[in-house]
């Protein structure tokens, strides 16, 4: 399928469609206080043929504990929590404080408020909005110069029902991206804290 054909079908919503829209994520995020779903994770980068692919399952808690628990192709756990990042890497543990470390912490919040879907900020994101058959899509273009270097764009999109994140692709400077799917979603279930374990 070319990029053109799926270009083709984008529309783009009105400002008044625009604002039902961020309006009905914003409230579906504020009624998400645990996520847990499994994700494939696809990591292109131009000189390489073939993308990187991992998979695994998220934990969300809110506000903004977050555990990225990948499986395939290998072990492999991040955890924000507690103004930390906490790794795991296959029994190798390690952290980093994210209240001395400005880019980790931007990080944090993006991810935070990508998968509850509330990121939708026109202080800190040019902001353009489309659907394209069942699936709202939110493309945004950081404004802060900290994200700015991170990403060029970050595109949403959204499950028209749920207005649920279905997916986040985030595009570097140099057009790599990293494409994220979210699937088998369930939405405030409880979630015992020994998954936050690290």
């Amino acid at each position: 399928m070319s990029t053109s054909w799926v270009m083709a079908q984008e529309v783009e919503l009105s400002k008044p469609e625009a604002t039902s829209f961020v309006n009905a994520v914003s409230a579906s995020a504020k009624k998400s206080k645990t996520i847990v779903n499994t994700f494939t994770q696809l990591k292109h980068i131009d000189f390489l043929s073939n993308d990187i692919e991992s998979n695994g399952d998220l934990y969300f808690k809110s506000p903004n504990i977050i555990k990225w628990s990948y499986l395939k192709p290998y072990e492999y756990s991040v955890i924000f929590k507690d103004k930390k990042l906490y790794i795991n890497d296959a029994g190798k543990k390690s952290d980093i404080n994210l209240a001395s470390n400005k880019v980790f912490k931007k990080l944090n919040d993006l991810i935070a408020k990508s998968v509850s879907g509330d990121m939708l900020d026109e202080s800190q994101f040019a902001m353009r909005f489309y659907k394209n058959k069942g699936i709202y899509i939110a493309k945004l273009s950081p404004k802060d110069q900290t994200l700015k270097n991170m990403f060029k764009e970050i595109v949403l999109g959204f499950q028209s029902k749920s207005y649920l994140v279905s997916s986040v692709k985030l595009i570097e400077p140099s057009g790599d991206y990293t494409l994220i799917k979210f699937k088998n979603t369930s939405v405030n279930k409880p979630i015992p804290d020994a998954v936050f374990l690290h």
